[in-house]
């Protein structure tokens, strides 16, 4: 037994020995160029990950972790620091990280990008106008794409890359299923093609007093050899990955907010039940809980309950961003030749941006070619005398009145229908591929049975007021014979 013991060590050792690592410093970029310089400081205590393990770099910010196959080095960026260049490439073994001093903000804000899913250039360009052109608007810390970059044909990523670095601040990828090389015998090989593009397919990094994690919630089941095509997938996370997470978390303060950024909703709808529930676990010992979700094409705000599978008393809400391609770029054109890309719930297509102070946070949807307060669409079925408002990021728990030209004021019935402006212009909505999307039921919807106006031209107010106090107003005039 002592020589089995003796050679079982052995082998160990031999393997601990050989494992290839990644190595370098964590340093103070004093110059902003990116390189360690003779007189740059290192930086102690700083958290590296290699997607299973975490190290901090030691007193003079040398830091040395195990290099996993298929896996990615990361710096987990920490509040009082930028960094550009946070992760080690796949075939590189040695990597300093530069952090540029910053003070820790308690204030910030972020943009939010779902589903911008470009395969051809027509798609790009309209990525290009309708999206980027108009977040280079804005002054955000960050910005994040919440997967689908591409529409299958990974061989656009470096057009798409091109794009998204014309903006002035760090993009943050999530993993999509589109983005994921089907060619690949499973899960664990899925992101080759995106880490190459885009770095680590899930990463953590620290703002503020918020901890963001990037999560790869595609469980791919590899290329199926018996029909030659791409397998199926649905949600969850890994093993490997579920550990990770565990460790991630355990190294945060209760109080701070963990924003949880991934492709594909964590309800049972697309995602494992088991999977949803192991996540869960990790989370009940935190009280400030964000979820930002794409995959859907729709937008959807709703707080997890015990009907989703959250058990715990804290307040954990999920906002599910529509898609930046909305209905998969769908038609008709506009005047600049691009298709308005209408999302199959009736919002438009564009982008959320997030506001934090502390551990507490506020959002707006920004509709892409619209005006800002451009919050809600009513329409006006004259043949049934219905009035409708979709309320394009509200709970199903806003309130939603009508108030009339004589001061009445009429409250709106939530329902769970299909949006009426889609359905009297779908015959328009095709998309490049001459392909019309399927329209969905959204909770976002309001309708009333109008009273007897009257004959003539009547004005409408429509004032919506979301559960935590976020106020919307539109207008719509009627005109009555």
């Amino acid at each position: 037994m002592k020589l089995v013991s003796i050679i079982i060590t052995l082998l160990w050792m031999t393997t601990a020995a050989c494992a290839e690592k990644v190595e370098g410093y964590v340093f103070v970029d004093t110059n902003n160029n990116g390189k360690l310089d003779n007189g740059e400081a290192g930086i102690p205590g700083v958290w590296i990950s290699n997607q299973r393990d975490f190290v901090q770099s030691d007193n003079n910010g040398f830091y040395e972790i195990e290099k996993l196959e298929n896996k990615l080095v990361y710096v987990v960026k920490p509040a009082t620091y930028s960094v550009k260049d946070y992760y080690c490439p796949i075939n590189e073994t040695v990597k300093n990280f530069a952090l540029i001093p910053k003070q820790k903000k308690d204030t910030f804000e972020i943009l939010v990008v779902g589903d911008p899913q470009m395969r051809i250039e027509k798609t790009l360009h309209a990525f290009q106008e309708d999206i980027v052109t108009e977040m280079l608007n804005y002054s955000p810390e960050f910005s994040i794409i919440l997967g689908d970059i591409a529409d299958n044909d990974l061989t656009m990523y470096a057009a798409a890359k091109d794009i998204v670095n014309t903006l002035p601040y760090t993009v943050f990828p999530v993993l999509g299923n589109h983005d994921v090389n089907y060619k690949v015998a499973s899960a664990d090989q899925e992101a080759d093609v995106f880490q190459q593009w885009w770095g680590p397919d899930y990463y953590t990094f620290n703002e503020g007093d918020v901890h963001f994690v990037v999560l790869n919630n595609i469980l791919y089941k590899g290329w199926d050899v018996n029909n030659n095509k791409q397998g199926d997938y649905f949600g969850g996370i890994s093993k490997m990955q579920y550990e990770w997470l565990k460790k991630d978390l355990s190294l945060l303060q209760k109080e701070q907010l963990v924003v949880l950024c991934m492709h594909i909703p964590l309800l049972e709808r697309y995602t494992y039940p088991t999977e949803i529930q192991r996540i869960f676990s990790l989370l009940e010992q935190h009280n400030h809980i964000l979820a930002l979700s794409g995959h859907l094409h729709t937008i959807e705000n709703y707080f997890f309950d015990a009907k989703t599978e959250w058990k715990y008393p804290q307040t954990f809400q999920n906002i599910t961003v529509g898609a930046a391609c909305g209905g998969w770029w769908c038609g008709p054109m506009d005047e600049r030749g691009l298709p308005v890309s209408t999302c199959t719930d009736g919002s438009p297509n564009g982008y959320f941006k997030f506001s934090f102070i502390g551990n507490k946070y506020s959002y707006d949807f920004i509709p892409a070619n619209h005006r800002v307060d451009f919050q809600m669409r009513i329409v006006y079925d004259e043949n049934k005398e219905l009035l409708y408002t979709n309320v394009f990021s509200a709970t199903a728990g806003a309130i939603v009145k009508v108030i009339l030209e004589d001061g009445r004021e009429l409250m709106m019935e939530n329902v769970k229908e299909r949006d009426p402006f889609i359905l009297s212009t779908y015959k328009q909505r095709y998309n490049y591929d001459n392909w019309q999307p399927k329209v969905e039921e959204t909770q976002h919807l309001w309708k009333l049975s109008l009273p007897d106006l009257g004959s003539g031209v009547h004005r409408l107010t429509v004032v919506a007021t979301d559960v935590d106090g976020k106020q919307y107003v539109g207008y719509k005039l009627i005109k009555i014979e």
